[in-house]
């Protein structure tokens, strides 16, 4: 009897022990700080509140500039833009080792097209002297010499010493042009979205066009030494050689799909011609027309500069079908 009494004691005293040492274990496990989930469930948590203050207090402080980009977004999801070709593009530019800047800048064109920028009110129209020329060039009986220096003072003149020649009459393409002029080359290799072929603007129903402005090709379509940041890259459009303050003229009829401004393009507009034709125009000094607008052949729609990435006073002129780049230079009149 005196053994089990023994041995249910120290049972007992075993007990009591255990109650006495558990809530110094619990003490010293929390003591311990918190596990590895833990933390990052608290760090979620953290990250979901300041995203959550983010939106809450940029809609109550800036309302129309939520109603702006979910605008452009909607913009965006709606449009016909070819996302594949787009992120596609982009990635052999960072393949390439590109200017970051430059990439983006071409990102946001492809993506969003154009941005806020202010637009004189006024109707933008021929230039007056693209008509004047071209009514001389269908028959007036002015004397060359007399013509030129008619009506235009000495302060008119631009500073550089460039002779100045009339617009080009509008271009009309021939019944026996081909569908698509196959073009030798033998260059590196082209872009996917760039061809060296010549396609035929009649058979996309465009029997009109204009140069766009008469200048020298400063630098033309394809692979070339990049003036500004070196190294080799794919130039999508011509650079036309023009004055500060030169008219910039449609090169054909459309509707002016989108105008914006970028640190690499600066001004900039895009109209959309028939049959899947769009031509570009950058580094604007100042933009004639708005988005949306239907211009005509020949109309003004912006002037010449140098903003943006530019070394000097040009006009980038881009032309493209369903997207794949053109050689411009089989379009256009230059000097």
């Amino acid at each position: 009897m005196e053994t089990a009494y023994r041995e249910w004691e120290k049972q007992r005293q075993a007990r009591e022990r255990g109650r006495r040492t558990a809530p110094r274990r619990v003490k010293a496990r929390n003591a311990a700080g918190l596990g590895v989930r833990e933390k990052r469930r608290l760090t979620q948590l953290a990250v979901c509140i300041l995203l959550f203050l983010a939106v809450f207090v940029g809609k109550g402080v800036f309302p129309d500039r939520v109603e702006e980009i979910r605008a452009q977004a909607a913009h965006v999801l709606e449009s016909d833009t070819d996302f594949r070709a787009v992120f596609a593009g982009l990635g052999r530019s960072i393949s390439a080792g590109e200017p970051v800047l430059d990439t983006l800048s071409g990102l946001w064109v492809d993506v969003f097209g154009g941005g806020t920028v202010t637009v004189p009110d006024t109707q933008a129209a021929p230039s007056r002297f693209y008509e004047a020329q071209l009514a001389f060039l269908s028959g007036g009986q002015t004397a060359p010499a007399a013509h030129w220096l008619e009506g235009r003072g000495a302060q008119e003149w631009p500073e550089q010493e460039v002779l100045i020649r009339p617009q080009p009459l509008p271009k009309v393409e021939t019944e026996a042009e081909p569908a698509v002029l196959s073009v030798p080359y033998d260059g590196p290799p082209l872009p996917d979205n760039a061809t060296m072929d010549r396609y035929s603007l009649r058979a996309l129903g465009i029997t009109e066009t204009v140069t766009p402005a008469l200048g020298w090709i400063s630098s033309g379509f394809g692979w070339r030494e990049h003036p500004v940041e070196g190294g080799e890259k794919f130039h999508n459009g011509v650079d036309l050689g023009v004055n500060l303050g030169t008219d910039v003229l449609a090169f054909a009829s459309g509707t002016v799909e989108y105008i914006g401004e970028s640190p690499i393009y600066g001004l900039y507009l895009q109209i959309s011609h028939a049959g899947g034709l769009k031509s570009f125009y950058a580094h604007c000094d100042q933009l004639l027309v708005q988005a949306g607008q239907t211009v005509q052949a020949g109309q003004r729609i912006a002037q010449s500069g140098e903003t943006g990435n530019a070394t000097g006073p040009h006009l980038h002129f881009e032309m493209k079908l369903n997207g794949v780049l053109l050689n411009p230079a089989y379009y256009i009149e230059t000097i």
